[in-house]
């Protein structure tokens, strides 16, 4: 015998999901697009606000989600899209151009890097990288997530980096300064680093990877920053960089991984 359905849980996951979709909205606008009468939307944000999933916005019927709502999707991006789709085309990305490139994803306030082509890379001179924890103020793949992500997640983050007591997230507390470097990494399109700290022998560019309107992680290539300038450096990577972003998300939009 068949269990019944839990009509309910469907209920809600219909909201959550077009919550997810525009970032931030209203009961009305929720109540809308899911069919669902207001009460019915109302009692369901309850309980999503009860239990850390959303958050209210700039008004009291205004709801944004929270980074709670990530950890829903944590095995489809770990297990699907790095494995199935990002790792093969950074391989190719890597025999095309020489050097390492990395896929990162948010975990907490750091981008930690979840495959990478060091191994492989002819002209890699850093090992052991998977796993690593990257300030999103110092990387460029922090830097791409941030600019890209959504602004109710983005403000969340570098409050969540504001309060922090870890010195590689001091310059979140200067709102001007990074205010300033988002944009510039809007404008640009793209990450963009050549030596400092914490890596003084490396530059490195990031674009964010994006599917139905949020981020699920970045990706990166990284080259000695002692012998390409950073103009050299952009100029032999940025476009191989930006194909193979491109590739993955047409691959993730049909379906694949």
């Amino acid at each position: 015998m068949q269990p019944k359905p839990i009509r309910a849980l469907s209920r809600g996951l219909a909201v959550l999901s077009a919550l997810n979709r525009h970032g931030t909205a209203t009961v009305v606008t929720l109540a809308r697009e899911t069919g669902l009468s207001r009460a019915t939307v109302y009692r369901i944000m309850q309980t999503l606000l009860d239990d850390g999933y959303v958050a209210r916005g700039t008004t009291e019927d205004r709801f944004i989600p929270r980074l709670r709502v990530r950890e829903l999707a944590e095995g489809f991006e770990d297990e699907h899209w790095i494995s199935g789709v990002a790792k093969p085309a950074l391989a190719a990305l890597t025999a095309r151009i020489l050097w390492p490139s990395d896929v990162a994803t948010l975990e907490g306030t750091r981008m930690v890097i979840r495959d990478t082509t060091h191994r492989i890379a002819p002209l890699s001179i850093d090992h052991g990288m998977v796993g690593r924890r990257l300030p999103m103020l110092a990387s460029t793949v922090g830097h791409a997530y941030l600019a890209f992500a959504p602004e109710p997640e983005r403000d969340a983050l570098l409050a969540l980096l504001a309060a922090s007591n870890d010195p590689a997230d001091a310059p979140a507390r200067d709102p001007a300064r990074v205010a300033r470097l988002l944009a510039a990494t809007r404008r640009r399109g793209y990450g963009l680093r050549q030596g400092g700290r914490p890596w003084p022998h490396t530059g490195s560019i990031g674009l964010p990877i994006r599917l139905n309107g949020r981020v699920l992680g970045c990706i990166n290539v990284i080259w000695m920053a002692r012998v390409v300038r950073q103009e050299e450096g952009i100029r032999q990577c940025l476009e191989p960089l930006q194909e193979t972003a491109a590739l993955i998300e047409a691959r993730l939009a049909a379906g694949e991984g």
